[in-house]
Formats: C-alpha cells, sequence, structure tokens
C-alpha cells in the first residue's frame, strides 16, 4: 500500500467529493436518486485500491464527519448502504480473492452489521421493527401512488395500482430482511461491474468472474427443498423465516438465470444494447423473473453451458 502523499490527499479530497455528491443525489433526487445511491461507495473502493487503504479509510471517516455535522439523519442510512462496501470490497480484492468470493463475505459482512445494530434497537431501545419499517414503507409507497395518480391514470388502472401497493407494502413488510440482503448484494455486484470496467486504470492485477460464468453450489438445492417442506408446519415465526429464505433463494437462481442467458447472447453475438433492454425487462416484469428463475434452477440438471465452469470464486 501507498504510503500518505499529494497522491493519497489527492485521492481522499477526489473520492470524498465524489461520495458525498453521490449520497446527496439519493438522498434528494426521487427516483432517480436510487441509481447514484448504489455507486456510492465507488469512489472509496476506487481509490483505495488505486492509492492505498489509508485514502479509503479517510474518505470514510470524512464522510462520517461531514455527515454528522450537517445531517445526522443521514450518518446510518450511509454506514448501512455503503459503509462496509466501501472498505471490505476493496481489502479482500487487494488480498487476492476472486470478484465472487469478495462478493459473498462483503454482503454478509453487511448483513452482520445491520443484524447487530437491529438486535441493539430492539434489545436496547425496545424498537419496534416490523411497525418502524412498516411505517417506512407505507411512506415511501404512498410517494410512489401520488407520483402515478398525478400522471393521469383512469379509475380501474388507479385501483389496480392501489391493490400492487398494498400488496407491495404486506410483501415488504414480511420480507424486509431477505430485500436488504438482496440490496447489499445488488449494490456490491454492480459496484464490482463498474469497477471490471475500469481496472485497467488500476494497473493491479484483480481476479474478475465473468458474470456469465456465475453458477450456484449444487448443494442449494436441498435448502431449497427443506424450506419448502418447513412451510407445511404451521408456526408462523418459522413460516416467515423460510419465506425469507425462499426468497433469497428465488434471487440467487434469478441470477443464475441471467447468466445463463448473458452466455448465450454472447455465443449468438447479440447486440449489447439488446442485451441490456433484455436485462432491465427481465428484471422488472415478474412472470419473466420466474421463468429465468426456473432457468437457473433447472442448470443444477441441464448443464446449460456446455463448457466447464469453474466454481464461482
Amino acid at each position: 500500500m501507498n504510503s500518505v502523499g499529494f497522491g493519497v490527499i489527492g485521492a481522499v479530497v477526489k473520492g470524498s467529493l465524489l461520495t458525498f455528491a453521490l449520497f446527496l443525489i439519493y438522498g434528494t433526487v426521487p427516483f432517480f436518486g436510487a441509481f447514484a445511491g448504489i455507486f456510492v461507495p465507488f469512489p472509496c473502493i476506487y481509490y483505495t485500491l488505486k492509492h492505498g487503504r489509508v485514502s479509503g479509510y479517510a474518505i470514510v471517516l470524512l464522510m462520517i464527519l461531514l455527515l454528522a455535522f450537517l445531517n445526522q439523519n443521514s450518518l446510518l442510512p450511509y454506514l448501512v448502504l455503503a459503509g462496509v462496501c466501501s472498505l471490505a470490497l476493496p481489502e479482500l480484492l487487494a488480498r487476492g480473492m476472486g470478484s465472487t468470493r469478495v462478493l459473498f463475505i462483503t454482503v454478509a459482512l453487511n448483513t452482520s452489521l445491520v443484524a447487530c445494530l437491529a438486535a441493539v434497537a430492539v434489545v436496547l431501545f425496545s424498537v419496534n421493527l416490523d411497525e418502524q419499517l412498516g411505517r417506512i414503507i407505507q411512506e415511501a409507497l404512498t410517494q410512489v401512488g401520488e407520483t402515478y395518480r398525478q400522471s393521469g391514470l383512469s379509475g380501474k388502472e388507479l385501483q389496480s395500482l392501489d391493490e400492487g401497493l398494498k400488496l407491495l407494502e404486506r410483501s415488504f413488510v414480511l420480507l424486509y430482511p431477505s430485500f436488504a440482503v438482496i440490496l447489499f448484494g445488488v449494490v456490491a455486484g454492480l459496484n464490482l461491474l463498474l469497477l471490471k470496467r475500469v481496472s485497467a486504470s488500476l494497473g493491479k492485477n484483480i481476479h474478475f468472474v465473468n458474470f456469465s460464468d456465475y453458477r450456484n453450489a449444487d448443494a442449494l438445492v436441498w435448502l431449497l427443498i427443506i424450506a419448502g417442506f418447513t412451510l407445511l408446519v404451521d408456526i408462523p415465526v418459522l413460516t416467515r423465516v423460510t419465506l425469507n429464505i425462499l426468497f433469497l433463494l428465488y434471487f440467487l437462481y434469478f441470477i443464475q438465470g441471467l447468466a445463463i442467458c448473458s452466455w448465450f447472447a454472447k455465443r449468438k453475438n447479440f447486440p449489447r444494447v439488446l442485451q441490456i433492454v433484455f436485462y432491465v425487462v427481465f428484471a422488472v416484469q415478474p412472470l419473466l423473473t420466474a421463468i429465468v428463475a426456473v432457468i437457473g434452477l433447472a442448470d443444477l440438471w441441464a448443464g446449460f453451458r456446455s463448457r466447464k465452469i469453474n466454481e464461482n470464486l
């Protein structure tokens, strides 16, 4: 790692400004701000790998001090969304780990941090997480509903919208633990993809796994089977835990299905723009996501990709 010098100081200044700008967009711009929020950790990740861990620690510390001074309510969202990813992801990559292992370890660390914070909130401050998060989710979905209502929807369309939002609200309240884990995975994964795009400028040999080669561990199917049978047991707490596990497995097999689609798209030389359109459609259409997840699960037996794929490490 580099010693502190003008290069590191410049990296800290640029990294802090970029991080703050992305986080500001995330907190102030509706809808599109969510995309900026995904990449809040990226400046720290990039400059840590380019100039050393000192710059990364300094960027995170400056962000903490800045948010503590300007808006303390934003401090916890920053730490949850970007803190762990900003520090753990580049550190693990610098140690020579493969990108897939780095992703899963980063998500595990982020999930552990949030679980500890949640436990402290429940035990020490008697916070009702379901009630608090339910209120936040309801407010967010209400804003979404108001935006669509102002677009001039008809009576039947508004009724369908209200029913859909209520279903989403119940789903989020029931499955927010798995949604949180998936969010951490999406943030870490997309930052890795962006890092792969600019990795040539780092001057380091980082092992990135091709997304089209991604494959879940075969043993994961047994967890799916056990979770499915567990739903037959009528214990509310156990049922909720099982549903969250099944939703996580659904997402993992959806990702494997997307990887298979990516492999075939590369093999058939589909235009890049067309591939991006397909991915967006697959991600937003529930029926298509189910089909893609089934393809990912079926790959365990069918082996859609003909060549041997190494374990995703």
